[in-house]
């Protein structure tokens, strides 16, 4: 192996470094997206756990729809 050979493979190793760099930051571009629904959902799940904990202990209806709550006028 001369000195061009080992300088070409040098070359073809930065380069698939870089596009695995740029692979890794896009992954942990999604994983963070995904921990931000999850924690979305979680949020959910706990509230829709304490609506039917005080549903349980004050039985009647409750009404958590926000509509009718906006009026918008036509011009």
């Amino acid at each position: 192996m001369n000195l061009e050979d080992i300088q070409k493979l040098a070359l073809e190793w930065q380069e698939e470094k870089q596009k695995e760099v740029q692979r890794k930051i896009q992954a942990d571009a999604v994983s963070q997206d995904a921990s931000v629904k999850i924690n979305m959902i979680d949020g959910g799940l706990q509230f829709a756990e304490i609506l039917a904990k005080n549903l349980q202990q004050q039985p009647g209806v409750v009404d958590i729809s926000t509509k009718g709550t906006s009026k918008r006028t036509k011009r």
